[in-house]
């Protein structure tokens, strides 16, 4: 079972790794075009350098490699991007990154957002209809229009359940040996 977990500011440079680690398909399906190494440093420089407006969850191996990836950007509204390693796709990770990043949205109230991939991403626009995101492709690009219900009782006691059982993940995976 994996966990998702937000990464703290001081790892955000693990972002930039996992990215770079990405292969040439799963960058393509990431960024919507192939992007080399200097485009990955120019995006994660802008994120370190305002951390306010850039959340990121992950998931880790049992090496504590970031394996997967979610990235909830809000300057200028919400926008949500994912990465999964190729070799950990079809394991559910991306539903639950999705997941985890929707709900954190709905108790910091984003309720309103996008999320552009390729309209050959079949994996995204599964995910996006699986979790009531709604989707439309035009001219060769796929639109998701992200409109998320108001956080109720369950949504918040979700937050802290899951922020929690995180930072018990985080701890125990480090104090014990390898």
């Amino acid at each position: 079972m994996y966990t998702v977990r937000r990464l703290l500011v001081v790892e955000y440079p693990k972002y930039r790794t996992h990215l770079k680690a990405l292969d040439e398909d799963s960058k393509l399906l990431r960024f919507g075009y192939r992007v080399s190494d200097e485009v990955i440093d120019r995006l994660c420089n802008d994120i370190e350098a305002d951390t306010l407006h850039h959340i990121l969850f992950c998931i880790e191996n049992a090496q504590l490699e970031i394996v997967a990836v979610g990235h909830i950007a809000t300057k200028g509204g919400m926008e949500l991007a994912f990465s999964v390693f190729s070799e950990y796709r079809g394991q559910g990770m991306g539903n639950k990154l999705i997941k985890r990043c929707i709900q954190y949205c709905r108790t910091h109230g984003m309720l309103k957002g996008c999320m552009v991939c390729l309209s050959s991403n079949a994996i995204i626009k599964h995910l996006c209809i699986k979790n009531n995101i709604k989707i439309q492709t035009e001219y060769g690009e796929t639109l998701a229009d992200i409109t998320l219900d108001h956080p109720d009782f369950t949504t918040y006691v979700g937050e802290a359940t899951d922020s929690n059982l995180a930072i018990f993940d985080y701890i125990t995976k480090r104090a014990l040996p390898l």
